[in-house]
């Protein structure tokens, strides 16, 4: 039995990995944002926030931040223009999000049950420890952190990831 559950399990990372490796667009609900950041990744190579706007820039991702506060959430995230200045955007607009998760190369950070829709579309989901229940049944990864931090996790996770194809 234990044979199997090892076997399900790195099943389940390999395919994590494949997502994050192929992934050329992330959208965001800026409401992630409005949690404080729970726990420390505690790994001093990770890339903070700003690094990872950079970062995923540099490698050609795109990253969408969507949701009903996302006016507000351009002046008050504390990223400044690094959001415009890496090519990336804030979309007010659900059809143009929507249009986005339906894509296989898509990875959706989503913490609000208004984001269902959209886990629901085939995208790879990955949802913050305060996310809604209905909504962490439907993803595919539930992290441990909130707020910036899993942010933080899923960047690097994914440019982790990315740069292992480049070495």
């Amino acid at each position: 039995m234990q044979r199997r559950r090892t076997d399900i399990l790195t099943r389940i990372r390999t395919d994590m990995e494949k997502r994050f490796r192929e992934a050329t667009c992330l959208l965001i609900n800026v409401a992630v944002f409005d949690f404080a950041s729970s726990g420390d990744l505690g790994i001093p190579e990770n890339l903070s926030p700003p690094e990872l706007l950079r970062e995923l820039g540099s490698l050609g991702a795109e990253i969408v931040f969507y949701g009903s506060g996302d006016g507000d959430f351009a002046s008050t995230s504390g990223f400044g223009n690094l959001i415009e200045e890496a090519g990336h955007r804030i979309a007010g607009d659900r059809a143009y999000v929507l249009d986005r998760a339906g894509r296989k190369d898509c990875v959706l950070l989503g913490s609000e049950i208004s984001d269902i829709d959209f886990f629901l579309s085939g995208v790879f989901s990955v949802v913050p420890n305060s996310a809604p229940l209905d909504l962490k049944t439907v993803s595919d990864y539930v992290s441990n952190f909130d707020g910036e931090a899993v942010f933080t996790e899923l960047g690097n996770l994914i440019v982790s990831s990315k740069s292992e194809d480049w070495e």
